[in-house]
């Protein structure tokens, strides 16, 4: 059997597990292995064969909590960035203001003092970032769990996350409404 040690694969390997059941996790860890050590080309392979199996198995509702415990990583040192501007501005607006003029890994759109845009300018996913093809939205969800971590943290309340865009799936950036 091949090797199955990628943290992508272990992540959503885990996901299933926690989610659709044991059953459904082991059938997609035998079917889909990818090991840590596959290139670029093989790992987006994987991400489009990992995207049809979740899209003939599941609804939308259940690939968007699938792929949204996917996330990279928790995305604390990223809300502690954005902490600093929010607890020196008085609103929302200059807040979102205040992390534009200072931050390029990002940027905010303002909508209402309860809803903003978050927005990367560029796809950060080491799975397909260096591959010129797209993808399904269903690979994008997980960005959804790092921005729901990110501002949850920031916000200290519960979030809806909603993806309006993605770069890989032929838009200009990837867009993120966060509600709160």
């Amino acid at each position: 059997m091949a090797k199955n040690d990628n943290a992508h694969s272990i992540r959503l390997i885990e996901s299933l597990r926690r989610n659709v059941g044991n059953s459904e996790a082991k059938e997609f860890e035998e079917r889909y292995p990818l090991s840590k050590g596959a290139n670029i080309e093989k790992k987006f392979e994987w991400v489009k064969s990992t995207c049809d199996y979740l899209e003939e198995n599941f609804d939308t509702e259940t690939i968007i909590n699938l792929r949204k415990e996917c996330k990279c990583n928790e995305g604390k040192s990223i809300a502690n960035k954005i902490l600093k501007y929010l607890n020196k501005e008085n609103s929302i607006e200059q807040f979102v203001d205040a992390f534009n003029e200072n931050e390029t890994f990002a940027f905010l759109e303002y909508i209402s003092d309860n809803k903003i845009l978050f927005c990367y300018p560029q796809c950060y996913c080491a799975c397909i970032k260096r591959v010129p093809e797209e993808v399904s939205r269903t690979w994008c969800y997980c960005t959804l769990g790092n921005a729901e971590c990110i501002f949850k943290e920031v916000f200290k309340k519960d979030i809806k996350v909603t993806l309006l865009e993605s770069i890989k799936t032929g838009g200009d950036k990837c867009v993120i409404e966060v509600e709160w």
